[in-house]
């Protein structure tokens, strides 16, 4: 009995690091940049907008992971309950945005590993990716067990070295680097913002760890976003108040005159890892989707997961904020809306919903569709992606 238990409160864990891992990626490091621009007060309000958005998203395909025998990911879940077209418009939306995500984490961890190698390695960005794309393809063809016995690290690591960077970061924050709004930006955050919070991509690894047990399942769901969320606000404002108007980009290459030496190696270290494993998680999203609901060749699945992306990197696809911005508002968005339409579907039928207690109102579901479709057609007006 005692081994049982061990053996499900591990895979418990795991579960949550797995999750904490796939939220805590690229999108929480461009948000400093952001919010120095846009204001503090906005990424709070967005915070508590986006926040709680998410969460119910994360209970929808939860939910629809458990009510169905077979494995999927969303376009297959979305086929059964809008047709073909509802599963290849879903395929393309998601798509886009895991391949842009993937783009993003390209970017920015070959900054980082640059920064930790350039004095042996020297200074071109597209050797560091390179070595990147090498090591998740290498780590991606072992799957599920890989993944979140990495994440399980990953995740304690994540927690060290945040603490680690607010203690020795502290005495070097200013209250003038924190602005309060700038009505001209106000929308700035909203794609990167709706990014950091996604975890919608880890949910079927997650399902497949707690092997569908739904008590887990919420609790899993729940304590993820809330680590997220404490560990998101913290980075931000610590970052803003170290670095404020020298915020950079990627956020941790601007705090590197401030903090020692010894910090900064150890942020980037981590910021490196954390973004390895939102790589290998997402890239295994594109690999499943492919393999599981198109039946495409398993190997070829993988290579097109981990390789497509590297190439678009090379193409000159490098701007990590408009990037960032973009997936999340348009494919994060456009997913979001679909999975809002499945839900109000599955409750107009009256389908098993073991995921609420209490399920949320049509008007709140149809107020959040809105919502979407107002941050797409925001970020499609402003997007710069070269």
């Amino acid at each position: 009995m005692f081994k049982k238990n061990h053996k499900k409160n591990k895979r418990y864990f795991q579960a949550i690091a797995v999750m904490v891992g796939y939220i805590i990626g690229v999108g929480m490091f461009g948000l400093p940049y952001l919010t120095v621009r846009a204001g503090w007060l906005v990424f709070i309000i967005l915070l508590a907008v986006l926040g709680p958005a998410q969460y119910l998203l994360h209970l929808i395909y939860a939910n629809m992971i458990v009510i169905n025998r077979s494995f999927h990911r969303l376009p297959g879940y979305v086929e059964k309950y809008l047709g073909l077209k509802g599963k290849w418009a879903v395929f393309a939306a998601k798509l886009i945005g895991n391949y842009g995500a993937l783009i993003a984490y390209i970017i920015i961890s070959s900054i980082f590993l640059r920064q930790l190698l350039s004095r042996f390695l020297g200074e071109n960005l597209i050797l560091y990716a390179s070595i990147i794309v090498a090591l998740a393809a290498i780590v991606i063809f072992n799957g599920i067990r890989a993944i979140s016995k990495a994440e399980l690290y990953m995740s304690a690591l994540l927690f060290f070295v945040i603490g680690l960077m607010v203690y020795r970061g502290w005495d070097t924050i200013e209250a003038k680097n924190y602005l309060a709004i700038d009505w001209k930006n106000i929308l700035l955050p909203y794609g990167a913002m709706l990014m950091a919070l996604d975890g919608n991509g880890s949910l079927p690894i997650v399902g497949r760890l707690i092997k569908k047990d739904v008590v887990l399942f919420k609790s899993v769901i729940r304590v993820s976003m809330v680590l997220s969320l404490l560990i998101l606000t913290l980075f931000v404002f610590v970052i803003v108040g170290i670095s404020g108007a020298n915020t950079t980009p990627d956020a941790l290459v601007g705090v590197q005159q401030i903090l020692a030496n010894g910090v900064i190696t150890l942020v980037l270290i981590f910021g490196l890892f954390s973004i390895m494993t939102s790589i290998i998680g997402v890239a295994e999203s594109i690999k499943e989707t492919l393999w599981w609901d198109f039946k495409v060749n398993k190997t070829l699945s993988w290579a097109l997961a981990i390789f497509v992306p590297y190439f678009l990197y090379l193409a000159g696809i490098t701007d990590l904020i408009g990037v960032i911005s973009f997936i999340g508002a348009v494919g994060g968005g456009f997913c979001a809306i679909i999975m809002l339409i499945v839900f109000l579907k599955i409750k107009k039928k009256k389908s098993k919903m073991p995921m609420f207690a209490r399920k949320p109102s049509n008007a709140l579901v149809y107020l959040l569709i809105g919502l979407f479709v107002v941050g797409m057609i925001y970020e499609i007006l402003n997007f710069n992606l070269i």
